[in-house]
């Protein structure tokens, strides 16, 4: 360390730029010119590990689990060999000392799995500020129609790509113009219009040209409160999502308020992408709150890492993506009638043409859109046949331990019959022995009676005799 100040003080006085009695001193240190490039390639070496550092954990853990296994068969082994060497003394003494050792080595071991495991909830918690700085997000919506989609002139509103039916469209500037051109302050500009839906796109920054979009629907037949359930009930999303492979939460947040108007969980989603590209799956984390004093629910969603949904084989890992979503009833959260924003952004990791990127983003996004919809429209149908089914798979249980204890009594009747017949058997048995028994003492009783009687009757008869004599 302090060769390394020393050199660098001597290189500042005597650098190769130093000029001493109007000569230029050469450079006797030639060996520290390559200090500079040292640090640059420390710098590189720490952007690497800070890119890399998911990679370090796995790695890390499985060179962990590793070391404990080998620790763990080289104990094995030790005990099967000093079983067979050492007497029964010697053999509690190690096991003693053995149990020690790992109950004073638990707590380590423990906090080094726990770091290497468990998810950080506090760093990646998707914040209340967040939640709150969207709660606007459909009167900018409002505001970004008013800027790109209303004529200043007459104020209908301009074609985007087709026109829909029920809408008064700007006459000013004749079927030529288009809206396409327009664009607010933000960078947003009108993309397609379909039927109560209209979509925007914007360019990202540093992304390869890829767009994020901006929806905006009205919905007169669904409900927000059905809406929202058609959004996070991942078993309802399966049955009517079809490019849903897998679908499943993962972790909730612990330290989440258990309630039916918030939550946020980790969620591991697998999307079904055509033969000629591998299957994309995502890691992100959803939370969501209803706000019934202002009267929107917000959704947020954002890719992460957690440490129980690795990387599968032939299945691209999405690392860029986040979106956020508003609803907002007309009324009441529980009646028809809602007003939506859809913001997302979404890296899918392919160069794809741009052609092929419009006709999805032109055909898919709003297909996607219908069937969220009707998903919407047949929710509380959905949730009914479930209920339905869940008592039905309740009351067959219940019928099964109904028959069971049925079948329980029946057997226990049997018994109790057969108990009592058996002591009526072993009853009556018993009285005819006591019958018996009576029968002999009686009989036995008047033979002893009467032999008492006539040896009276002789001492009787002696008697008189006797008094005759006299």
């Amino acid at each position: 360390m302090y060769v390394a100040q020393c050199s660098g003080f001597l290189l500042k006085q005597f650098g190769a730029s130093y000029v001493r009695n109007g000569t230029r001193l050469a450079s006797s240190f030639g060996q520290y010119e390559n200090y500079g490039r040292l640090r640059e390639y420390r710098k590189k070496v720490a952007l690497w590990l800070k890119e890399q550092s998911g990679q370090v954990a796995e790695a890390c853990a499985r060179q962990f689990e590793f070391i404990a296994a080998q620790r763990i068969r080289r104990s094995l082994q030790i005990f099967h060999l000093y079983t067979r060497i050492w007497d029964e003394v010697a053999l509690k003494e190690f096991i003693k000392t053995w149990r020690n050792r790992t109950l004073r080595n638990t707590r380590h071991f423990l906090m080094s799995s726990i770091g290497v495991t468990v998810y950080n909830w506090d760093r990646e918690r998707i914040s209340e500020q967040e939640l709150n700085s969207c709660k606007q997000d459909i009167e900018g919506i409002h505001r970004l129609k008013e800027s790109t989609l209303i004529c200043p002139k007459c104020h209908q509103r301009i074609v985007i790509d087709t026109r829909q039916p029920g809408v008064d469209y700007c006459k000013c500037y004749g079927d030529k113009f288009s809206a396409t051109a327009n664009q607010d302050p933000d960078g947003w500009t009108p993309y397609i219009e379909r039927q109560d839906m209209i979509i925007w796109r914007r360019e990202e920054p540093e992304s390869g040209g890829l767009f994020a979009y901006k929806v905006y629907g009205t919905f007169s037949d669904v409900t927000a409160e059905d809406f929202l359930q058609t959004q996070i009930d991942v078993d309802y999303r399966k049955k009517w999502d079809h490019t849903a492979r897998e679908l499943q939460i993962i972790d909730t947040d612990p330290k989440a308020e258990r309630s039916i108007d918030s939550s946020t969980d980790i969620i591991y989603w697998e999307t079904i992408w055509p033969r000629l590209f591998a299957n994309r799956d995502y890691v992100y984390q959803r939370r969501w709150m209803v706000d019934k004093e202002k009267g929107v629910i917000v959704i947020i969603s954002r890719v992460t890492e957690h440490p129980n949904a690795p990387t599968k084989p032939g299945i691209y890992r999405v690392t860029t993506y986040w979106s956020y979503m508003v609803i907002k009833p007309y009324t009441e959260f529980h009646q028809p009638g809602i007003e939506f924003g859809l913001t997302y952004f979404d890296d899918p990791g392919v160069n794809i043409p741009s052609g092929i990127t419009a006709w999805v983003a032109m055909s898919g996004l709003p297909d996607f859109l219908i069937r969220m919809r009707e998903a919407s429209k047949n929710y509380q149908s959905y949730r009914l046949l479930k209920e339905d089914v869940d008592a039905l798979d309740t009351s067959c249980v219940t019928l099964n331990e109904e028959d069971i204890t049925e079948h329980n009594v029946e057997d226990n009747n049997e018994e109790r019959e057969e108990q009592s017949e058996t002591v009526k058997r072993n009853g009556k048995t018993e009285v005819e022995k006591e019958r018996d028994v009576d029968e002999q003492i009686e009989s036995l009783t008047f033979e002893e009676t009467e032999e008492l009687h006539e040896e009276n009757g002789d001492d009787d008869t002696t008697d008189s005799t006797d008094e005759e004599r006299v």
